[in-house]
C-alpha cells in the first residue's frame, strides 16, 4: 500500500469494537494435554476469570480421507470486567479486547503475557503474527443521522456510496479485499451492515471496517514480533484515516497521540 502519511491521533469517540492480536507457533502438545496451572498463576491477577472452550478442526484432508474430526481446547483467561481475554491453545496465544484505548497500552499487556508464555512453554518460533482491528461507524452515536454515507466514507474507498444513481438504493454492501504490504498481508472486509442491538437500543445501518494485518513468515523469539506489530499498527491507522472523510474524522473527535496521556 502506498498511502499518504497522516498525523497519529487518538479518537475520543473511539469506533473500535474489537482488537485482536494472535501469535501462532508450531504445536506444543503439553498445552492441550495439561491444564495451564503455572500460566494461570502468573496471569490471574489481571485475568482472574477462567474458562475452557473446545472447537473443531476440520481441515480439507480430514474430510477428503474420511478421518475423524479433531477437537482442540482453548484456555481463556478474562479480566474481571470481561473486556480483556487472553487465550492459549496448543498452537497460538491471543489477546482480545473490547476496551482498546491506544496501541501502547494494548502492546504492554501483550508483552507481559507473551513473556510469561515464552518462559513457561518456550515455543520454537512464530509461524504467523496477526493484528486485527474492527471499527464500527454508528451514525446515531456520532450525531450524524443527517449525513449520507458519501459524506463519511471516502469516494476512493467505496465509490458506490458516491454514485448518485445507485447510492440511495443500497441497503447493505460488503467487500472483501486481499492486499499485500511491504510488512505483510492484509485481509480487509468493509461495508454497510445491519445492527440490531436491543441492549443498547440500536437498530440501524452501520459501516464496518474489519482489517486483519498479518505475516506468515517465520519469526524468531528475539523481539522481531514487536517490530512487526508496530508496523501493522501504523499501517492500520493510515488505512482507516484514508478510508474516511474529514467530516467523519472530526466527528470522532481526534486528539494528537503525542498529547494524550500514555
Amino acid at each position: 500500500m502506498n498511502l499518504p502519511e497522516f498525523e497519529r491521533v487518538i479518537y475520543s469517540r473511539n469506533p473500535l469494537v474489537e482488537v485482536v492480536c494472535q501469535l501462532r507457533f508450531p504445536p506444543i502438545l503439553k498445552i492441550s494435554h495439561q491444564e495451564p496451572v503455572e500460566f494461570q498463576d502468573e496471569v490471574r491477577l489481571q485475568y482472574p476469570l477462567f474458562e475452557t472452550s473446545q472447537f473443531q478442526i476440520t481441515p480439507e484432508l480430514l474430510k477428503q480421507f474420511g478421518l475423524p474430526l479433531q477437537h482442540d481446547v482453548s484456555y481463556n483467561f478474562k479480566s474481571e470486567d470481561k473486556r480483556w481475554n487472553l487465550s492459549i491453545t496448543k498452537d497460538f496465544i491471543a489477546l482480545t479486547t473490547s476496551s482498546y484505548e491506544r496501541f501502547e497500552h494494548f502492546k504492554q499487556r501483550l508483552i507481559e503475557a507473551v513473556r510469561i508464555f515464552e518462559r513457561i512453554y518456550n515455543p520454537s518460533f512464530y509461524t504467523r503474527v496477526g493484528l486485527r482491528y474492527q471499527d464500527l461507524i454508528i451514525r446515531s452515536r456520532l450525531n450524524l443521522e443527517d449525513k449520507n454515507w458519501s459524506d463519511l466514507i471516502s469516494k476512493k474507498f467505496s465509490p458506490e456510496l458516491h454514485d448518485v444513481d445507485l447510492a440511495s438504493s443500497i441497503e447493505t454492501i460488503m467487500k472483501n479485499i486481499s492486499l499485500v504490504d511491504k510488512d505483510g498481508k492484509i485481509t480487509l472486509n468493509h461495508g454497510l451492515v445491519s445492527i440490531n442491538d436491543q441492549i443498547n437500543n440500536i437498530n440501524e445501518i452501520a459501516y464496518l471496517f474489519d482489517a486483519d494485518f498479518y505475516t506468515e513468515q517465520k519469526i524468531e523469539l528475539n523481539g522481531d514480533v514487536w517490530n512487526v506489530l508496530n508496523q501493522f499498527n501504523k499501517s492500520a491507522g493510515k488505512l482507516f484515516r484514508w478510508s474516511i472523510t474529514d467530516t467523519l474524522h472530526s466527528a470522532l473527535q481526534p486528539q494528537s497521540a503525542n498529547t494524550t496521556d500514555s
